[in-house]
């Protein structure tokens, strides 16, 4: 039965409506909290981006790439943004050189990893950031204390789910850390904000 779920999840608009069941409205009110005081122009990535729901916070001016390893929900990003790029591809192997951009976004894909897994990405995702730019992340969080959470994760397609204390330590390591926020909608989430850290492009 969660198989069939998870099959039926995966098909790009049943997908849309699941996202906004879960508090996506919430989460993207949150992010674009943080991106008010972006430049006119830039290049963003979004790791993990399904369907690309995002692409509606940044400016039409802004390059927008989305990445996800799933060929179904970046066809349903390619029908909603022809003229933006998909990239399918791993978020631990991201195929984009050193800096390419000025922005990265990561919204529910860390408990769709392992821990080496997630800390490999964020290493990753850091790679591909300009010095300067702006990392944003939001993911719902592990608390066992919680019923209505434990029966809520065991229907995510994502197996890993971890908590807040461990999400904050492994992106302080690749990120410095500037902003966080947390709040509930069903499960409880976390926001993060900050920017690579100097190691991350080969400074001291």
């Amino acid at each position: 039965m969660i198989s069939l779920l998870h099959k039926v999840a995966a098909v790009p608009a049943v997908y849309d409506v699941i996202q906004k069941v879960a508090g996506s409205a919430k989460c993207q009110e949150m992010i674009s909290a943080q991106l008010a005081a972006l430049p006119g122009s830039g290049a963003a990535l979004d790791v993990g981006g399904g369907t690309g729901t995002l692409r509606a916070l940044l400016p039409a001016t802004w390059r927008y790439k989305c990445l996800d390893p799933d060929p179904q929900k970046l066809e349903g990003f390619r029908s909603k943004y022809p003229d933006d790029q998909a990239i399918e591809a791993s978020a631990c192997d991201i195929p984009c050189p050193d800096g390419s951009f000025d922005l990265c976004i990561m919204v529910a894909v860390s408990h769709h990893l392992t821990a080496e897994e997630f800390d490999t990405a964020l290493a990753e995702t850091a790679r591909v950031l300009r010095q300067d730019g702006m990392f944003v992340f939001v993911d719902a969080v592990w608390q066992p204390a919680s019923l209505r959470g434990r029966f809520l994760w065991s229907v995510d397609r994502g197996s890993c789910p971890k908590t807040a204390s461990d999400l904050r330590a492994v992106a302080s390591k690749h990120f410095v850390l500037e902003h966080e926020e947390s709040w509930s909608v069903h499960h409880e989430y976390l926001l993060l904000r900050g920017r690579p850290r100097g190691a991350s492009h080969g400074s001291p």
